[in-house]
């Protein structure tokens, strides 16, 4: 595969990784006549997840829109002694199966190659890419993009989740109402709350998780969401239809050794305090294809949002004990609408003011001015 003539390129484009990112990318440039295409991963497929993600109505979310398995306008931050309800006005919150939006994207490429095996090495000759991989596969293609989740930096926070898809015989649940943290849980072992999205007063996913630089046993997770949901639901008969169970590093991600042009988060599409990135995947990808940005990604949130999370990310370091304390301050200092960007990404200046002004300043005037490990 080697040699001095030019050799005309196989692809026009190769995607290492078929996760979000690269999946999204490659129906895109499927649906503008930018192929032929190669997309190359180790996996078929991946266990299927339930992405919760903030919908304001733009282009960049038409297709996943569509998918959507449920939506809330309302939504909850619940402490040990108050309740914050928030309502959305520009703003939803939806959730979508991973499965079912991948096989999706899947199928609306109908031409593209897909490969199974790992990429090891890229050489740019004679005005193209070479790739080669474990399996002893050659591509050649004029571009590459790079999508593989990247390394999470060493001590980076952890965003660590066991969840349960669970129906109930009675009526336990008002699906008007999206509970995003309920801090009512045992908080010795990390930043701990309980996530529960319901489909209908029956059917909901419920996910106990924690915020720590260790995970813990799933037999953990387990134990407290069968707690809780005693507890606060007096539930003790259920009938759990799926488990899902996740890890999201809550980091700027940034890639060194990428395979090209890094897209997702390997090129910083992640809001870091939060860990959301499927809006934000979403908007940097057909940013690129449609504004003719191919050659790179921007990243998801400014350098103003980027420092605010080195800055939360530090408290929640520090003083993890004063995590529901603060997120519920956050939430009732601002409407529905800021929530939902301040959680996002691309938050408006108002509501970032107003977030800072209700922060305890010694904490966070000691985290902004530390140049600590996030």
């Amino acid at each position: 595969m080697s040699g001095n003539c030019a050799v005309s390129p196989e692809f026009a484009v190769a995607i290492v990784g078929s996760g979000c990112a690269g999946l999204t990318l490659g129906h895109h440039l499927t649906a503008t006549g930018k192929g032929p295409i190669a997309i190359i991963d180790p996996s078929a497929s991946r266990p299927d997840h339930t992405w919760g993600y903030w919908d304001d109505g733009s282009k960049d979310l038409a297709l996943a829109r569509t998918l959507t398995e449920a939506t809330w306008r309302k939504w909850a931050i619940i402490g040990s002694s108050r309740k914050v309800l928030l309502e959305g006005d520009k703003f939803i919150y939806r959730a979508i199966s991973s499965s079912r939006f991948e096989n999706h994207l899947r199928a609306s490429m109908p031409t593209a190659r897909h490969l199974r095996g790992r990429v090891t090495s890229t050489t740019y000759q004679n005005f193209s890419y070479l790739l080669e991989t474990n399996k002893g596969d050659y591509i050649r293609a004029t571009r590459v993009f790079d999508s593989r989740t990247p390394s999470i930096p060493k001590g980076a926070l952890l965003q660590h989740f066991v969840g349960w898809r669970i129906r109930t015989k009675k009526s336990k649940f008002d699906p008007n109402t999206a509970i995003l943290m309920d801090f009512r849980v045992p908080q010795n072992l990390g930043i701990h709350f309980m996530y529960l999205l319901p489909f209908d007063s029956n059917n909901a996913l419920i996910e106990s998780t924690v915020i720590s630089s260790q995970v813990l046993p799933v037999s953990w997770y387990n134990h407290q969401i069968k707690q809780y949901l005693s507890a606060y639901y007096s539930i003790t008969d259920l009938n759990i239809i799926k488990r899902e169970r996740g890890i999201i590093p809550l980091a700027r991600l940034y890639s060194d050794d990428a395979f090209g042009i890094p897209i997702g988060m390997r090129a910083g599409a992640l809001r870091a305090s939060s860990g959301y990135a499927f809006s934000q995947i979403q908007k940097q990808i057909t940013e690129m294809v449609y504004g003719d940005k191919l050659e790179v990604a921007k990243p998801g949130c400014d350098a103003t949002e980027a420092w605010m999370d080195k800055v939360l990310l530090r408290v929640l370091r520090t003083a993890p004990k004063r995590a529901p304390e603060l997120f519920m301050n956050i939430a009732k200092a601002i409407d529905g609408d800021s929530f939902a960007r301040f959680m996002r990404g691309h938050g408006d200046l108002n509501g970032r003011m107003r977030i800072m002004s209700k922060l305890p300043a010694g904490l966070f005037l000691k985290a902004a001015l530390s140049r600590g490990r996030l």
